[in-house]
């Protein structure tokens, strides 16, 4: 039996479209990663899908070319292996749809339940069940008009879209409606906070959360379009004890956060404030391990052998910079 890793971008979710080179480069990096600290723990059949547009993958993995409808293909994989590991977008249902499909065949799903995932796909819904248990987020605003005013401006983007896919800037509120105006998408409307760009990469299981590192993100706006170019991890530790707190309140708020779960926030003159959950692996994994110098696909790994969050030394968090 095998052990499969599904990463959409790089293993053919994007098949019948063109292939966004960062998008690609940074699905790669956190495959790679993935699979180096996979290979680490002992696992030897790894089993994966992959775009022919793109290079071979590790020769060391059992590569299936994704030629063919590749739906079809990760049922099949997932068929054959007794576990598996989905990196996907939540945009459109996609990770949800794999999470189900994968409990369907039968074989152990190393992430977030189906019910957390759909959940945290959608940020409107996820700021309103965080607030709801009274978690700081950032509001969104639904009485938007042309003669709204506010001082620092507003962040428009789609309620199920993932890092800073869609993501714009406006001063005005006129331009704010006549952009959702535009989109055939749902989008949401925010205040823009001041403030500074960060995540947290962490372990959850049972309502239960370990931090693992506080993240600075390097997001800029361009003319108005959100860029992310990349992430320190563990570059913010003064807010360990804050986010640890967050975390932990995050953790008891939404049941079937499992495994490996990032959560970007601001860090305001109010603290921080949740911008959305990301119920998978995130950026940041990609320099995990050499921030940590641990393996934390074993920590990960043994949440679903034993059931329980292990013990993690943290004794090494030193900045990593990721860059895309």
């Amino acid at each position: 039996m095998y052990f499969f890793v599904c990463e959409f971008i790089t293993g053919g979710g994007m098949q019948h479209e063109a292939l966004p080179p960062k998008l690609a480069r940074e699905g790669d990096m956190m495959l790679s990663a993935l699979l180096a600290d996979l290979q680490a723990t002992g696992i030897k059949h790894l089993l994966c899908t992959r775009d022919p547009r793109l290079g071979p993958g590790d020769g060391q993995v059992k590569t299936v070319p994704a030629d063919d409808n590749v739906w079809d293909i990760w049922r099949k994989c997932m068929e054959e292996s007794e576990a598996a590991w989905i990196i996907a977008p939540e945009t459109e249902g996609v990770l949800y749809e794999l999470t189900r499909m994968a409990h369907n065949a039968g074989c152990q799903v190393i992430g977030c339940t189906p019910e957390a995932i759909q959940l945290a796909a959608s940020k409107s819904k996820t700021r309103d069940h965080l607030a709801s248990h009274q978690i700081p987020c950032i509001p969104i605003i639904h009485d938007l008009d042309a003669g709204s005013n506010h001082r620092t401006g507003w962040v428009v983007k789609p309620d199920d879209g993932v890092g800073a896919e869609g993501c714009c800037y406006f001063p005005e509120a006129r331009q704010v409606l006549a952009y959702v105006q535009s989109q055939k998408k749902r989008m949401i409307v925010q205040e823009f906070i001041p403030g500074i760009a960060a995540s947290m990469s962490l372990l959850c299981y049972g309502g239960q959360a370990r931090l693992l590192a506080s993240n600075r993100q390097l997001f800029r706006f361009t003319v108005g379009t959100g860029h992310l170019d990349g992430v320190v991890v563990n570059g913010l530790p003064q807010y360990t004890d804050q986010f640890s707190t967050l975390a932990q309140d995050i953790a008891g708020a939404i049941p079937g956060l499992h495994g490996y779960v990032g959560v970007d926030v601001i860090v305001s003159d109010q603290g921080p404030l949740v911008v959305e959950i990301n119920p998978r692996l995130t950026t940041a994994y990609a320099g995990l391990r050499q921030s940590l110098g641990y393996n934390p696909a074993e920590w990960i790994l043994s949440i679903f052998r034993t059931g329980s969050l292990p013990e993690c030394n943290l004794l090494n968090q030193a900045p990593v910079t990721v860059s895309l």
